[in-house]
């Protein structure tokens, strides 16, 4: 059995809520409907239709649904595992609508109960190895919420609450509780009372123990690895994809960018040429997309040259009747720059092509 919840010794460093918060994303809610039975509290209409619509158009699979009735104290709690709309007539059933006989509420212990119960919550899951959740209060009553320690008779049905008198355990419990949990509230007023959302980012209470021999025992850090190791382990497999894949692209636009020296021999004449990646050269007279011009006795276009990354296309305008080596060029062929050199043949022409 897991030992009782209480405030960490240690606060929570902002990477270990970034993580808690990361873990939360993916186990559901906790959903505390906390309802005040108390006689002057009774859902009117517009009240009970907030409810219903928080139970109906809220809730999604995988989250828990926990009902805390309460008054001078708080009764047990109902719970439910949300897999779906069919479950919501059956918490419909379990919420009490109506106001109760009894004449006062101890607001300030329903609220240190119930942030502790959400506290233990998820703290057993942390010590049992299990994804924390995201956490909501739904408050309705007509008492205030949040007084703090030591104004108790600033509310008149329970002016001597033990959880609101100055410096009593309860009362130092509570606010270590309104301290530790990061809530965030707000609120309408559909009648006589309040309908108050507090929203608790999933977190739990991290302690640490000085180790024999120096150093220290925590829990958090150990925790988030235990439950992110494997999405650490991705995130770190493809950043290295991605820089290596980066680095390529990288090394292959700066290949790139580096002008090929080419040299087209046709009988005693050279042209040299620097070509840069997607350049062309027209081998006969000009052609389509090229600047460079190799001219040939026959002043008939014959090919294009065409630098591609780290190979030389040849393109034959007129399929087999250009050679390379002595093989007719039907379309195109690729040269690898580290051919260092090829023959092209047309009828009596010979023209030599140095990479």
């Amino acid at each position: 059995m897991n030992p009782p919840v209480v405030p960490g010794n240690r606060p929570l460093t902002p990477q270990q809520k970034d993580g808690l918060a990361w873990v939360g994303r993916w186990g559901g809610r906790d959903v505390v409907l906390a309802i005040d039975l108390t006689e002057s509290v009774g859902l009117n209409d517009p009240g009970r239709l907030h409810l219903r619509q928080i139970i109906e158009k809220t809730l999604t699979k995988g989250d828990t649904v926990h009902i805390l009735p309460f008054a001078m104290t708080v009764r047990s709690s109902v719970v439910f595992d949300y897999q779906g709309s069919a479950d919501i007539p059956k918490i419909l059933e379990a919420v009490p609508m109506n106001a109760g006989t009894e004449q006062g509420t101890d607001i300030m212990c329903a609220e240190l109960f119930v942030y502790r119960y959400l506290a233990q919550l998820n703290q057993d899951r942390l010590q049992n190895q299990q994804p924390i959740k995201n956490q909501s209060v739904i408050w309705i009553t007509d008492a205030p919420l949040n007084l703090p320690q030591g104004q108790a008779d600033q509310w008149i049905e329970v002016p001597n609450s033990v959880c609101g008198l100055a410096d009593t355990p309860e009362a130092q419990e509570r606010s270590q509780w309104f301290a530790a949990l990061p809530m965030q509230q707000r609120s309408i007023q559909p009648g006589k009372f309040q309908l108050t959302v507090v929203d608790v980012p999933a977190t739990v209470q991290e302690f640490c123990t000085p180790r024999p021999g120096g150093g220290e025992v925590c829990l958090v850090n150990a925790y988030l690895w235990e439950q992110l190791w494997w999405q650490i382990l991705l995130v770190g497999v493809l950043g290295m994809l991605s820089l290596g894949g980066g680095l390529w692209l990288t090394a292959r636009w700066v290949r790139q960018q580096i002008p090929w020296s080419v040299t087209v021999q046709v009988g005693d004449q050279e042209y040299r040429f620097a070509l840069k990646h997607g350049q062309k050269i027209g081998v006969g007279g000009s052609v389509a997309g090229t600047f460079l011009v190799v001219p040939l006795p026959s002043m008939v276009a014959i090919a294009t040259l065409e630098r591609r990354d780290q190979t030389l296309v040849i393109h034959a305008l007129e399929s087999g009747v250009l050679t390379c080596d002595g093989q007719p060029i039907f379309g195109s062929i690729t040269i690898p720059k580290h051919r260092g050199f090829v023959l092209l043949a047309y009828k009596d022409e010979i023209i030599r092509i140095t990479l």
